[in-house]
């Protein structure tokens, strides 16, 4: 099932927004309850995980929540082009061994897929809490040069999930970064300034 076909079939006035892992369902059930006009959109790649996360949304009544059973690399590559308001990517398998990090979901590839789907002005949103993923995935959006980043708080609900509860008392990393639009070509040097800045407030944490 596409997105597209999704979004047709759940028509919402309020956009549509998707999170990559969206395992059991503890934040896209909270943060869809606060915004019934959005279609939340989860995908998982572990079936059980779906049911959990469907039945949780079913049980609080949330026709605005739809579950997704597949890979979210294939699936991120049928959107259509600027049909998606946000991206959540929180706590994804940081695959923590140097040899296994080609594995990890925040690499270019897909981030070209994700910055595609997004309307300009759409939002990327990313939660981890290893360090060296956090620093990762700001080089690349900074590589990628179609975002800006943005201080912007986390939606409160991203600390609902069972995995930031599990890191309780351990420092979480959040990203944000926006699409640019067609007038906002930005500045390499504005963004490193802020990249600098970051890491230095990053640092002192």
């Amino acid at each position: 099932m596409t997105l597209d076909e999704i979004a047709r079939d759940h028509p919402h006035p309020g956009g549509v927004e998707v999170e990559i892992g969206c395992g059991n369902g503890h934040f896209i059930t909270e943060y869809a309850a606060h915004r019934p006009a959005t279609l939340l959109v989860g995908v998982e790649i572990k079936e059980k995980r779906c049911r959990k996360a469907q039945e949780k949304a079913d049980r609080h009544g949330l026709g605005n929540v739809v579950i997704v059973h597949g890979g979210a690399e294939g699936f991120i590559r049928d959107i259509a082009p600027g049909t998606v308001d946000a991206f959540h990517l929180y706590f994804p398998d940081p695959w923590p061994k140097s040899r296994h990090r080609k594995r990890r979901f925040f690499a270019m590839d897909n981030l070209r897929w994700l910055h595609d789907g997004l309307r300009p002005g759409g939002r990327l949103w990313l939660a981890t809490d290893y360090f060296d993923y956090y620093v990762q995935a700001k080089v690349l959006v900074l590589a990628h040069g179609g975002f800006r980043l943005a201080g912007l708080p986390a939606p409160w609900e991203a600390c609902t999930s069972i995995y930031s509860r599990r890191f309780a008392g351990t420092p979480i990393h959040f990203l944000a970064a926006v699409r640019r639009s067609a007038d906002d070509p930005g500045s390499d040097v504005q963004d490193q300034q802020q990249v600098d800045r970051d890491g230095e407030a990053d640092q002192g944490r």
